[in-house]
């Protein structure tokens, strides 16, 4: 495994990864899916979450950013949201954004 900083998983989230379950995060019934990635070309460690709410069209949205693996060992669910929103930089995308990946800061939407 190569830590490479040049890995195309830099751009917009890895690609080719291995997929750890985290759980579900029911802060405010988002019911958000939590899993970790570790990208395949590089070892980089990627939180990645996605919510959706079934009544509402177009509502899927998804946030992954690079983190370490002493955040990774200690994350839960619901401290999903909160680091994200710490991080200098994330990648998001799906319907609500119409969007196959996108670089972003700040603020996640994740509640309705």
């Amino acid at each position: 495994m190569s830590t490479e900083r040049g890995c195309g998983c830099l751009k917009i989230g890895p690609r080719d990864y291995e997929l750890a379950e985290v759980g579900v995060d029911e802060t405010n019934g988002r019911y958000g899916e939590v899993t970790l990635r570790t990208c395949r070309g590089c070892g980089r460690i990627w939180l990645h979450y996605l919510v959706e709410y079934e009544a509402f069209s177009q509502s899927g949205r998804w946030y992954t950013a690079v983190i370490s693996p002493d955040v990774a060992a200690s994350l839960t669910p619901e401290r999903a949201v909160p680091i994200l929103e710490g991080l200098p930089w994330h990648v998001f995308g799906g319907s609500h954004f119409r969007s196959t990946g996108k670089r972003g800061t700040g603020p996640i939407l994740v509640d309705l």
